[in-house]
């Protein structure tokens, strides 16, 4: 899916003057926090924050604009049929940074250093992370030159496969660091748009993303889905930022993103000024 369409809805329904679905259930109030809202549903002024998810790339959106996507493969491991725990083991997958130059090209995978000791990806004085794209056709292999660094001025850092999660979390931490931004009424706020559904193993591979969200300090996270159709979207960016599933898929929401950071999805009620 292009960007221009995937943020169609940030531009059109940003200011939708709709009001939040009714829960039915009465178990689910232990899922929400109730959040009074301090601005108007056509503000213009709105940060409108958002980090869309696609099958290729996660782009994050702001004030009706975007910045490059950052594009993604994802690597699962190979489990040995004939092991003992076969049957139990769960595949771990990796999702993985690459470079692309163009739409069509595959890409390459980017390398990193990354601190044994913090568990963290190290960064040179500028804040950017020491990565680059491996080498081979994908960029299968770590590049020598990063080796080289490594090997000069680290040498116990390990050279592993760059997150997508960490690319967007610097990102976001920008946005949030950034003057301009920090007077807008929702900053706060942040919209993570599902592009496919809410499959409960894609959930929980997101876990880290919304993880990174969280630590750069948002407040307020609110997971919407994008339908591909804005008469009938409700992914809403702005005032009334309103979940598009039933009952049954809120809660596996919760649990599998919510419920193990301990936070709780935002449900607006009106100000009561």
């Amino acid at each position: 899916m292009k960007k221009f369409f995937l943020f169609a809805i940030i531009g059109i329904l940003a200011g939708a003057c709709s009001a939040p679905k009714e829960e039915s259930s009465a178990g689910t109030d232990g899922m929400y926090e109730d959040v009074s809202v301090p601005f108007e549903a056509d503000d213009p002024s709105l940060l409108n924050l958002a980090v869309a998810v696609t099958d290729s790339y996660f782009v994050i959106g702001a004030r009706r604009g975007f910045q490059p996507n950052t594009y993604y493969t994802v690597l699962t491991e190979l489990i040995n049929p004939s092991s003992e725990d076969y049957q139990k083991r769960k595949p771990e997958v990796l999702y993985v940074a690459i470079q692309k130059e163009a739409e069509d090209d595959p890409g390459k995978k980017i390398w990193a250093l990354h601190s044994d000791s913090s568990k963290a990806y190290i960064t040179d004085s500028t804040g950017a992370f020491i990565a680059m794209t491996g080498d081979g056709f994908s960029g299968e292999r770590p590049p020598n030159s990063l080796e080289t660094i490594r090997n000069r001025d680290f040498p116990h850092a390990e050279i592993k496969p760059l997150s997508p999660f960490n690319l967007i979390a610097k990102d976001l931490a920008m946005v949030r660091q950034a003057r301009r931004f920090n007077n807008f009424p929702d900053s706060d706020w942040i919209v993570l748009i599902l592009e496919s559904g809410n499959n409960k193993r894609i959930l929980r591979e997101l876990l880290p993303l919304m993880r990174a969200i969280n630590i750069v300090g948002f407040k307020h996270i609110q997971v919407g889905r994008n339908l591909g159709n804005l008469d009938t979207a409700r992914s809403v960016i702005g005032t009334f930022r309103l979940y598009d599933f039933e009952p049954k898929q809120l809660q596996q929401i919760y649990d599998e993103l919510y419920r193990p950071l301990n936070l709780k999805m935002p449900r607006q009620v009106p100000s009561k000024d």
